[in-house]
């Protein structure tokens, strides 16, 4: 398998291995970082039993899984989700940074909680900023666009939380938000990664950009126990 196959678990087992909570071969992040989780690509019993044992109701485990996965019985899928993973391979991410954007940080974590929850680009909780690289725009005084650095491992880094206000929408800003990122990526010596759900619209902004489709079978459940 290509790392990028299973980020999550290509992540909690090299970079962030610190922050990975473990139960036999069952990882996750503790649940107010991200809600993600994973498995060997072809779990046992014993394997569910582990990630049973670090998932609950109120904090259920997001997996990337392959072709032909089966959630067994005594499991509830809350979310089944086709995903297609693009790689940076023609972005241009030279030049300067532009004068409005702005390093995020602890002291903007509730402006950036109020701005995930507005515009739902993927999981966003009150120790996500822990990934680092965010950066945002503001209009007025208010954060009104962001994006960030999420999954991680030697040689790739996702770009997350891209999102914009929809009082600011059309302005180009998600679009100057990820080159940034991509540009600090780059400078650490790494390249930049994302997804995109199937059907979203954003798909064509990231491929006029530069960015090329690697994967687009892609699939997450986001499953826990049944009670």
């Amino acid at each position: 398998m290509h790392v990028l196959d299973d980020p999550i678990r290509s992540a909690l087992t090299s970079r962030h291995a610190l922050l990975a909570t473990a139960d036999g071969t069952a990882l996750r992040y503790p649940p107010d970082v991200a809600p993600f989780g994973s498995m060997p690509p072809r779990p046992t019993s014993d394997d569910w039993a582990a990630l049973a044992r670090l998932t609950t109701d109120d904090d259920p485990s997001a997996m990337f899984v392959p072709a032909g996965f089966a959630v067994p019985s005594g499991w509830v899928t809350h979310l089944s989700l086709g995903l297609t993973q693009l790689t940076d391979d023609r972005v241009e991410a030279s030049g300067p940074r532009g004068w409005d954007i702005v390093d995020l940080g602890d002291d903007q974590v509730e402006e950036m909680l109020e701005l995930t929850a507005l515009t739902r680009p993927g999981p966003f909780l009150p120790r996500t900023l822990l990934f680092g690289g965010y950066v945002g725009i503001r209009q007025r005084g208010t954060l009104v666009a962001m994006a960030g650095r999420r999954l991680s491992m030697p040689g790739w880094v996702e770009v997350s939380a891209v999102c914009t206000h929809p009082d600011a929408r059309g302005h180009g800003f998600a679009r100057r938000l990820i080159t940034e990122v991509v540009r600090g990526i780059r400078a650490d010596g790494d390249r930049a990664f994302l997804h995109v759900a199937h059907g979203n619209p954003a798909q064509g902004v990231y491929e006029a950009m530069g960015f090329t489709v690697r994967r687009d079978d892609l699939k997450v459940v986001d499953v826990s126990p049944r009670g």
